[in-house]
């Protein structure tokens, strides 16, 4: 892999990460054992002669039934074993509170954890990936990619008698990646309820990744690593990355190898004789760079980190979607967990309404990326940067008339859920290390702090717009015939939040607003701290996912992906990390 060394990295001084390599040494180092990681991590060991080191302080869960049952996913985020429940901090958004962010923590990172929807978006979000400066990232290839790493177990008669379906032509039936419909589809009551309820709005019945003849998730662990975990060029070390080693002698930015500790503490280095590849997500692979000098400088040097390469985008662009959720006491208890998704363009959210909403949401971009690039320290170079990728965002939601919200309704036993949110959130974070004097981290420390995570969510006015207009939706879906007859008693909200909901009342969108600050999470989606764009936007890696400015260095997580997608995460980054493992591979062969 070779980019060119960003121009002012000679005249920055460069502290004590440059290293002359007489450590162990592996062709490829990866940081983190997660999705995107362990499937790179199999394609580059499938060459005997090449091999691979994967760093991660993750333990072995195969034997963990909170992370095997589909039907326990819910539990998981109650395991301090399993969640790294990273804290937010006071978000102005969200009535001050401290949020949430979930990340899995063994050997196999969120893929442990998350609800295993398998769900792609729209063609036409992954073709505005070109507009951005990432040629060749378009639908087709996403399609190619998707179809390599799928196993798809079709549905049963009996599950499409309750709304399963399919495209065969659209899918793979040979990869490592199990996906198929879940069992608890069998009882198909509930199902037919709430697809009368929705009505027009076309309920779906969603893919997950599990194999439903063992009923059993279906992680990157499971899948990629664990079968192949016996080559004796895949190697595992147990421990935290904490920065990248330059090579000693330069003046530019090549990567050498990786610092990281061990569970005892100790610090120790390991080697990358081809590439440095860092998969540690979009909350913790701007921490890494940032260690290791890549970063903004005025940040860096707050930080007593002295700069290596600049690159201001690093840690910003946080996207993360805005949670909300109805919940009713059911009154017959309905075993199992059977989510289904219902997912609405602007349309269908706002009727008659759509073209004025676009019409005052388009004028107000400029001013919305203004305030965005002002509340995360970028000057008029980065407002108007910001507002070129809001028009493309705004066009694909209003004019390609994307899908902007998803509902996922759900029973848990006693309990009905409707849970909504903006896809395509407007509003921009960051996530950065801890500054001095607060837990700062500046890769001294025995073990790295925990990221600095403002996730900024319902601070642009058209994210909270859309999630009334969602919420109002969702309100009257369990007010309508025939699920309406299972609904006992509103949970949340309740009468202590003055929110009065159909059919006894009608919230004002004030009333709405209020409520959605004092109830908001995250979705727990977060990506877009390296994103994959042209530098003068912001970008952070080039459409070969290797980052500006420096030389061996390629980071292949949620963080490189430029906007949300209208669809669940999992299915994109497998596929963005099928397509990287397929360039390093070629690369490596020259």
């Amino acid at each position: 892999m070779k980019t060119p060394l960003f121009g002012a990295a000679a005249a920055l001084a460069i502290l004590f990460t440059r290293v002359l390599c007489l450590v162990e040494s592996f062709d490829y180092v990866i940081v983190g054992a997660g999705t995107c990681g362990l499937l790179v991590a199999n394609r580059l060991s499938q060459d005997p002669d090449t091999t691979v080191a994967l760093i991660d302080p993750g333990a072995d869960e195969r034997n963990n039934s909170l992370v095997s049952d589909p039907t326990l996913f819910t539990r998981v985020f109650l395991s301090q074993n399993l969640d790294w429940a990273y804290p937010s901090v006071p978000q102005a958004g969200a009535a001050g509170r401290v949020l949430t962010s979930h990340a899995g923590k063994g050997i196999g990172g969120s893929s442990l954890i998350n609800g295993m929807v398998y769900i792609r978006g729209d063609k036409a979000q992954f073709d505005a990936w070109e507009e951005l400066g990432n040629r060749g990232w378009n639908w087709n290839l996403f399609l190619r990619y998707y179809k390599k790493l799928e196993r798809l177990f079709p549905p049963e008669p009996w599950q499409v008698d309750v709304g399963a379906s399919v495209r065969p032509e659209n899918h793979g039936y040979e990869g490592d990646l199990h996906v198929g419909f879940v069992p608890a589809l069998q009882n198909g009551s509930f199902y037919h309820r709430v697809r009368a309820s929705w009505g027009a709005l076309g309920q779906g019945v969603n893919r997950d990744t599990l194999d439903p003849g063992q009923n059993r998730r279906w992680d990157a662990a499971t899948a990629y690593f664990w079968p192949v975990a016996g080559r004796p060029n895949l190697h595992l070390l147990n421990g935290t990355a904490t920065r990248v080693l330059w090579k000693a002698g330069g003046v530019g930015a090549e990567a050498e190898g990786v610092e990281y500790v061990t569970p005892g503490k100790e610090r120790r280095m390991v080697c990358a004789k081809r590439e440095v590849i860092l998969s540690a997500g979009a909350l913790r692979t701007p921490l890494i760079l940032e260690r290791s000098g890549v970063g903004n400088p005025r940040l860096l040097r707050g930080r007593g980190i002295e700069p290596v390469v600049d690159s201001p985008g690093v840690g910003e662009n946080l996207i993360e979607q805005p949670n909300l959720s109805l919940i009713y006491a059911s009154k017959q208890k309905l075993d199992g967990a059977s989510p289904y998704a219902a997912f609405v363009s602007a349309r269908d959210l706002f009727g008659s309404s759509v073209g004025e909403v676009a019409a005052r949401s388009r004028r107000s971009l400029g001013q919305w990326a203004r305030q965005v690039a002002r509340r995360n320290g970028g000057g008029p170079g980065a407002a108007a940067a910001l507002e070129r990728i809001f028009r493309i965002q705004h066009g694909l939601m209003f004019d390609k008339e994307t899908t902007i919200a998803e509902y996922m309704t759900t029973a848990f036993g006693d309990r009905l859920v409707a849970s909504f949110w903006a896809l395509q959130p407007f509003s921009r974070g960051s996530v950065h290390i801890r500054p001095s004097g607060a837990g700062g981290d500046n890769g001294t420390a025995a073990v790295p702090d925990a990221p600095a995570i403002d996730t900024q969510l319902l601070t642009v006015d058209l994210d909270t717009t859309v999630q009334v207009a969602a919420g109002r939706v969702a309100a009257q879906f369990w007010s309508t015939a025939p699920v309406s007859d299972l609904v006992a008693d509103a949970l949340a909200p309740n009468a202590s939040d003055q929110l009065p909901l159909p059919p006894g009342g009608e919230a004002t969108d004030a009333q709405w607003r209020r409520w959605a600050r004092g109830a908001v999470v995250t979705n727990s989606h977060p990506l877009g701290t390296a994103a994959m764009m042209a530098r003068e936007l912001g970008g952070v890696v080039d459409p070969s996912l290797a980052v500006y400015g420096t030389a061996r260095l390629r980071v292949v997580d949620a963080s490189v992906l430029p906007m949300q997608p209208s669809g669940h995460l999992t299915a994109t980054l497998y596929a963005v990390a099928e397509r990287a493992a397929e360039m390093i591979q070629a690369e490596g062969r020259w």
